[in-house]
């Protein structure tokens, strides 16, 4: 699932190959990503604009045109990726825009994603835009705002970490890094963190994130679009070795996610 890391990251390479092109073809090969407009309208709507930027807001990336912004949110198995050619699309591809340079593709192996088209800074009818609490990357979220924050939600720590109305742009897998980088069980009780066990969260959700953002920096949107994390040091580790202690990861499912943690680093 792309977080606020690797959409950060997108966002950049994007902006590198896109920027300033008009789009001149706009192909939907499925439409159930496709919401808010009947998709002649969304066709319609994109072709002879042009990419003015892109930027990441929590698990949402925005393409912004000169009259609309297209915004993705890519759920669980959304990925991007520009070729310099048009192809045949795949049974996993959902839309492409042709530039007269590149071709941008959204792909979609569960077709869980989101994909709106919608006038340029509005997004009322954008499924789960509103209401989300600043990014970890915002200068506004301080310590003291955090441990402010924290107070008002309820639950174990983990959970909190992916509501989106805490803080926006971390999912399943850097809730799990986070976490053991603080020492922290996933399973903890917000109400039975301390206030240096909350400053230690908030140090590590800011550390981790920023080393995850310069290693994906060096990486292709090839790289990021087959979700090529091998930095990761207790995720989807379960049984393995931790790198902290030498001890054993231990694994918890629960729905469709998975928890990875330490029992001797996480406290």
């Amino acid at each position: 699932m792309p977080e606020l890391p690797e959409l950060e990251v997108i966002s950049a390479h994007l902006t590198n190959l896109l920027v300033g092109e008009s789009i001149t073809k706009v192909s939907v090969h499925n439409p159930l990503v496709i919401h808010g407009l009947p998709i002649d309208d969304f066709i319609q709507g994109a072709i002879n604009e042009r990419f003015d930027s892109f930027r990441a807001d929590g698990k949402f990336l925005i393409a912004s045109l000169e009259n609309h912004d297209l915004v993705v949110n890519p759920m669980l198995t959304g990925r991007f990726r520009v070729i310099p050619r048009h192809k045949k699309p795949t049974k996993v591809d959902m839309f492409s825009i042709q530039t007269s340079g590149h071709t941008f593709w959204y792909s979609d192996t569960k077709k869980m994603g989101r994909v709106y088209l919608v006038t340029r800074g509005d997004y009322s009818n954008v499924a789960g835009f509103a209401n989300r609490g600043p990014s970890p990357f915002d200068t506004i979220l301080t310590s003291n705002f955090f441990q402010e924050r924290l107070k008002h939600h309820t639950g174990q720590i983990k959970n909190v970490l992916r509501n989106q109305r805490f803080v926006k742009g971390i999912g399943n897998a850097y809730a799990d890094e986070i976490l053991l980088y603080a020492g922290i069980s996933p399973f903890r009780k917000c109400s039975s963190l301390s206030h240096d066990e909350v400053e230690q969260l908030y140090t590590a959700m800011k550390k981790v994130l920023i080393k995850i953002y310069d290693i994906l920096q060096t990486r292709t949107l090839d790289d990021i679009a087959v979700e090529k994390r091998d930095f990761l040091m207790i995720h989807n580790r379960g049984g393995e070795i931790c790198p902290l202690c030498g001890g054993r990861v231990s694994e918890v499912r629960a729905n469709r996610y998975k928890t990875n943690y330490c029992q001797t680093c996480q406290k």
